[in-house]
């Protein structure tokens, strides 16, 4: 529970109706359907995002810092740039990074379960002494090496990704907005 609370279309306060104004402007702007909007009460700071898999099922929220402090070039401004993210599909590809990530991490420890196992059974020193160690030792040192260099080389991707689509939602945030100010 993050404590949001959801903004209806029929609503009276006059913060809450220039955010779902803002947003059914960047809806237009940007051609996606109108998201679900909600306000993090408990939030002093200024922060917002974007969640969802596609356009049709896509949320926005902001914090209620963000509702309260940001003028409303700012918030169009904001709110331009999520809907950056809804329309690239940035948290369909996060999800997918994380999976890649995940499996990394997966295959790592595998690795790693693999050489403690032979390691408690007494295999590394193997009955047969001209093998040299047992072969789920080897299999588990490459498996460890491997997820290793592939969750390394997972975040340094994710990380060089993430940069770029954030300058994507911005440089989309003053297409969709028409202004340089709120950005």
């Amino acid at each position: 529970e993050m404590g949001a609370t959801q903004i209806s279309a029929d609503i009276d306060d006059p913060l809450r109706q220039r955010l779902r104004n803002v947003v059914e402007e960047m809806a237009i702007a940007s051609g996606v359907p109108v998201p679900d909007i909600f306000v993090m009460e408990n939030e002093p700071g200024i922060n917002a995002f974007a969640a969802g898999f596609s356009t049709e099922d896509a949320a926005v929220a902001v914090t209620r810092g963000a509702l309260e402090q940001l003028t409303r070039e700012e918030l169009q401004g904001v709110i331009g740039h999520e809907f950056s993210h809804i329309l690239n599909g940035d948290m369909r590809l996060n999800v997918r990074l994380m999976g890649i990530l995940f499996g990394m991490i997966f295959i790592g420890q595998l690795g790693r379960r693999l050489i403690r196992s032979a390691g408690r059974r007494g295999a590394i020193v193997s009955r047969n002494r001209d093998s040299g160690g047992s072969p789920f030792v080897f299999v588990g040192i490459a498996l460890f090496i491997l997820g290793s260099i592939g969750v390394l080389a997972a975040r340094l991707i994710r990380a060089g990704v993430s940069r770029q689509r954030e300058y994507l939602a911005d440089a989309s945030a003053v297409q969709f907005t028409r202004q340089t100010e709120g950005i």
